[in-house]
């Protein structure tokens, strides 16, 4: 297999990646991922193969992540993103000619698609806290010929670099467990914060501006998963072993009996329907995945291997809620509409004698149907540390470090 990093790489392999790398922008502008013109301009100019060097140039341009590194067990430790997500985060972002830029978690490749929109006249400054990232991006850089046009460090990128600041764009591209007060402090007052940021457990990219009134609100809300932040701003999410099959994703939640509730879930389960209908097409899985994570105190993702378990629990996660001594539990569900192909009924399924808890997530989902559905997501607001309660807007606080944060859901 001939890579990118091979020293006889031919001129006929240039041109194939030439090729390969068109075919792959062309297929973001369809997908809706690419949407400007200057995004599109930056990716063709910039060389992906060249921060991928040690695989085949056909992997190299395909729109998937690719692992640059990984701990002793194979847990995931650096990468460089999919290219479908790199262009929605720029999208996002929005950087302008001129701007000065920082990027949290170096890579490379999103610093040099950040150069190519910034300009000469503007700077992009990486910071990772692994050494062995940055210095593989210094390399990937120099291959490019921007070993000059960027300037990357090794640090704790949860203190951003102060002495640059103020930054007209800061792009996070490790996933957040918080938004860092330092993010904020060194943010222009018309600046753009993008961060790929855990809420309660669940993985989500918001971008983030000034409202106004020296705080910051918030959206977006694409599912999307990245790296954990090391260091001083690691995540508190945590996954527990249940019942064989079954796993409980956690962060922030009440403390539960995991005994009490794997008999729970190993009990017969009841279902409970909504009368909540949705076309497959419709998109509402991860939108109904952040509203019971923003309204339900105790909440949790329930993640089943349906070739190990039975539970009727929705693929890739359901949210999951459980009562004070753990002894019920109950979850998000779906069914097929009787004599439809594409569409779907949103239930709940109980384990224990707890019926109200059902009964309230049932509740729960008409709520979402009535006040929400189709209408605009959640806002977060993010305000500076200190704040006072009473000033911040209803909603769900999410407790962590960092600034303090609140997550609504606006009617109308």
């Amino acid at each position: 297999m001939n890579t990118l990093s091979d020293s006889n790489v031919t001129e006929e392999q240039t041109a194939q990646a030439g090729e390969l790398n068109e075919r792959l922008v062309s297929a973001l502008e369809r997908a809706g991922r690419i949407t400007t013109p200057e995004v599109a301009a930056a990716f063709r100019v910039t060389p992906r193969h060249l921060f991928v060097p040690d695989v085949a140039l056909a992997e190299a341009y395909k729109d998937d992540y690719q692992p640059t590194d990984r701990d002793g067990e194979g847990r995931l430790l650096s990468s460089v993103s999919a290219p479908w997500l790199v262009a929605q985060m720029l999208e996002y972002l929005r950087p302008r000619p001129g701007d000065s830029v920082l990027e949290v978690g170096s890579g490379g490749f999103n610093a040099a698609l950040l150069h190519r929109l910034v300009g000469e006249a503007g700077s992009v400054t990486s910071i990772d806290i692994d050494p062995a990232v940055t210095e593989r991006a210094r390399r990937c850089l120099q291959a490019a010929g921007l070993e000059d046009s960027v300037r990357v460090l090794t640090g704790d990128g949860a203190h951003g670099v102060p002495e640059r600041a103020p930054y007209d764009r800061i792009e996070v591209t490790v996933q957040a467990a918080a938004i860092e007060q330092a993010w904020l402090d060194q943010l222009a007052p018309d600046g753009v914060l993008v961060v790929p940021l855990r809420v309660r457990g669940l993985g989500r990219l918001v971008a983030l501006v000034p409202d106004g009134t020296g705080h910051y609100t918030g959206g977006g809300w694409l599912p999307c998963g990245f790296v954990a932040m090391r260091g001083e701003a690691a995540s508190s999410t945590q996954v527990h072993a249940l019942t064989p099959g079954a796993r409980v994703r956690v962060d922030g939640a009440p403390p539960f009996d995991p005994e009490a509730l794997t008999k729970a879930l190993d009990s017969a389960g009841s279902a409970y329907w909504s009368g909540v209908e949705v076309g497959a097409s419709e998109g509402t899985r991860p939108v109904i995945d952040l509203w019971f994570a923003t309204v339900l105190d105790t909440y949790g993702t329930l993640l089943v291997d349906p070739q190990k378990s039975a539970l009727r629990a929705l693929p890739g996660g359901t949210p999951l809620t459980w009562n004070t001594d753990s002894s019920s539990a109950a979850y998000v569900t779906m069914r097929p509409v009787e004599g439809q192909t594409s569409r779907y009924e949103y239930g709940v399924v109980l384990h224990g004698e707890d019926h109200a808890l059902a009964e309230a997530l049932v509740a729960s989902l008409r709520e979402w149907n009535r006040d929400h559905r189709g209408r605009p997501g959640p806002v977060l607001h993010v305000y500076s540390e200190g704040t006072d309660p009473a000033a911040m807007a209803p909603g769900r606080a999410l407790e962590r470090p960092g600034a303090p944060m609140v997550l609504t859901w606006p009617k109308g």
